[in-house]
């Protein structure tokens, strides 16, 4: 019987840490509001005021807080969504080295590769403009 009453005893403590962890650790949310309907109503408006204008930051903003006021809102979500995109779009436009860099990040060439060789151009193996002729330099083998 002595034996037994250890084991027990473990198990017992062992479930009583689970639970008693498993309450204390639950991933709890914000405190359950109701949507502000009347919020989320007026801030699609401006945002929507906004985003007619091409004004897409600004509309950004005022679906942001939409969809902060009634995150239920599918079409409050739509309207965000398609802002963040015009939006990311209004700032590449401002600064296109955003997007097309003037000046390559690349500045040397990989390591282990051989230096590059202009090619001549096509008319000068055929004598014709236009057509090349594929010759193996090297072969590797199999």
């Amino acid at each position: 019987m002595k034996p037994k009453r250890p084991v027990i005893l473990t198990l017992v403590f062992i479930f009583a840490t689970i639970f008693a962890a498993s309450t204390y650790t639950v991933a709890q949310g914000p405190p359950s509001c109701p949507p502000d309907k009347a919020l989320c109503a007026q801030m699609l408006r401006f945002g929507k005021e906004a985003y007619a204008r091409g004004k897409y930051l600004d509309a950004k903003e005022y679906f942001r807080k939409a969809v902060k006021a009634d995150p239920t809102s599918l079409t409050a979500w739509r309207y965000y969504d398609q802002t963040v995109i015009f939006g990311l779009a209004e700032k590449v436009e401002k600064n296109a080295n955003l997007v097309l860099p003037d000046v390559s990040t690349r500045q040397e060439p990989g390591v282990g590769l051989p230096p590059a060789v202009s090619p001549a151009p096509p008319e000068a193996a055929t004598g014709k403009p236009g057509v090349s002729e594929f010759k193996i330099v090297e072969d590797e083998g199999c």
